[in-house]
This record gives structure tokens, C-alpha cells and sequence, in this order.
């Protein structure tokens, strides 16, 4: 990021559930801290199109960039903890991600963005738990279907008007 600049909030864009919490949660902090808000979007391909992805996810979680915010936005290249622990370098900076909560057998797969972040942030970190609906998507096809968790929302929704 910008060598001279002050402290900041610095967020990682990706359009899931978890994603979006994490923005949620990254614009009230921006807000109550009154600093910028860096929502920076890790991709190994990004033409000058995919700019308009970040005001997209900004749109689906928000319903658009907050007016009276100081909204950065950046495209950089993976690894993804990497960039975003080196985007969010000074101490005054809060670094917030989100958690798909899929637990320690996707972690130990896959690897976790969230305890690489841990181990390496130099700022306060704010991870921010994926939503329940989020942590319902069946992770695995041959255990459920994608219709089982429709099904279940149906059956909360109803259950809560009635």
C-alpha cells in the first residue's frame, strides 16, 4: 500500500457469505474509528474490468459504497494472506477477514487465510464469523444436496413468521 499514508481498515473482497460480513463488519469499524477503508480483492487475473467486482460486492452486501466513506480500492495478486497482511502493515491499521467456518478438515486441505493472518498480521486482526446459513452449505456433494439447505431455509423462514 501507500508508503506515507495514516492508519486505516483494511478488508479482503470476495463475493461469498463470509465476505460480505467481513465488508459489513469492516465498513462499521471504518466508520466508528473514522479512517479510510481499503476494500482490497486478491485474484491472479485482474484486467481494469474486475475493478467494478469490489463496487458489486459492495452493492450485495451494502447496497452500495457508503457515501461519507473513504473507499480505496485495490486489485493485487495472490496469495491472499500474504497481500492482505502486507496491505494492513502499520500498527494502527485493523486488518478484517472473514471465516468460512467450514472447520479444521477444509483447514488442513486447503489451508486457512484466517490463521495465516493470524500468525503474521502486524495490526489487530478482526475475523469475522461466517454467517449460519453460510456454515449450512454442505461442503461435500455426496453428503447433501444443495436442495437439502434450500429446504431448511424454507423451513426457518416459515417457522419464524408463523
Amino acid at each position: 500500500m501507500d508508503v506515507q499514508r495514516g492508519p486505516c481498515v483494511v478488508v479482503g473482497i470476495d463475493g461469498a457469505l463470509p465476505g460480505l460480513a467481513a465488508l459489513r463488519a469492516a465498513v462499521t469499524e471504518a466508520v466508528r474509528r473514522d479512517l479510510p477503508l481499503y476494500a482490497v480483492r486478491v485474484e491472479a487475473l485482474w484486467p481494469d474490468s474486475k475493478i467494478g467486482q469490489i463496487d458489486a460486492v459492495f452493492a450485495e452486501a451494502l447496497g452500495g459504497v457508503p457515501v461519507g466513506l473513504d473507499v480505496h480500492r485495490a486489485l493485487l495478486p495472490p496469495p491472499v494472506a500474504a497481500t492482505l497482511v502486507d496491505c494492513a502493515d502499520q500498527p494502527g491499521d485493523l486488518l478484517v477477514i472473514g471465516t468460512s467456518g467450514t472447520g479444521w478438515w477444509h483447514t488442513l486441505w486447503s489451508g486457512s487465510i484466517a490463521h495465516t493472518c493470524v500468525r503474521k498480521a502486524r495490526c489487530p486482526l478482526l475475523i469475522v464469523p461466517a454467517p449460519p446459513l453460510a456454515r449450512a452449505v454442505p461442503q461435500h456433494r455426496w453428503i447433501r444436496t444443495p436442495h437439502d439447505v434450500w429446504r431448511r431455509f424454507e423451513q426457518e423462514t416459515t417457522s419464524a413468521r408463523g
